[in-house]
């Protein structure tokens, strides 16, 4: 069954986590993939007001008039995601990345930061760097300096596996002891199944003949 990328929730608290989390549950075989085609992806990113509605209207365009380009860049945007899910789970356990998968990352991120330009925000009064060609390979750039900011960034001990349906998020939390992606999701389920269990245990030990 279908479902829209729009009900996806955006637990991760950065945007190459939110990428990362477009699959439905990842301690269960078989788990809904949100990301079905670039089409979709665009949608996703228009969920996240990650990109403008003009930036995403003009690669929307591009897909249309390059079609087997798109498809390529999708497939690598998927790879992408699992090779960002697979270094993050490294970092959690304090581990370095496989060496073919930072060989496989760093790829990425020349190709990321080729095409990256400084440019100058005068309300802020700031620079920022920027994606400014029209290529349609921005769906993969920006999540690579996404990931590269977090992963060379003070945040990265902060990045946390809610242990119920393996999403990634950053723990913002005060006292650092944020368990689950979110209470209201995947600590009310446990809450539940704990629950569950205990009663279940205290009913077999009631039931014991005397």
């Amino acid at each position: 069954m279908e479902k829209p990328i729009t009900d996806l929730r955006l637990y991760g608290g950065v945007l190459c986590l939110d990428f990362v989390n477009t699959v439905s549950n990842r301690k269960k075989e078989g788990a809904y993939d949100y990301l079905a085609g670039f089409k979709i992806l665009l949608q996703w990113y228009a969920h996240t007001g990650a990109l403008s509605p003009k930036i995403i209207h003009t690669l929307e365009r591009l897909a249309k008039g390059y079609p087997q380009k798109a498809a390529v860049i999708f497939e690598k945007n998927i790879q992408l995601r699992e090779l960002l899910h697979r270094i993050f789970i490294a970092a959690i356990h304090r581990k370095p990345p496989l060496p073919p998968d930072l060989v496989q990352l760093n790829a990425f991120i020349a190709d990321t930061y080729a095409n990256i330009e400084m440019s100058w925000l005068p309300a802020g009064k700031t620079g920022q760097l920027q994606f400014n060609a029209p290529a349609l390979e921005q769906v993969n750039w920006w999540l690579v300096k996404s990931a590269v900011e977090l992963y060379t960034g003070n945040k990265l001990q902060q990045v946390r596996e809610c242990p119920s349906c393996g999403w990634l998020f950053l723990d913002n939390s005060r006292n650092g002891s944020r368990k689950w992606c979110s209470m209201s999701t995947c600590g009310d389920v446990s809450k539940v199944t704990r629950c569950y269990e205990r009663n279940k245990k205290s009913k077999h030990t009631t039931d014991k003949p005397k």
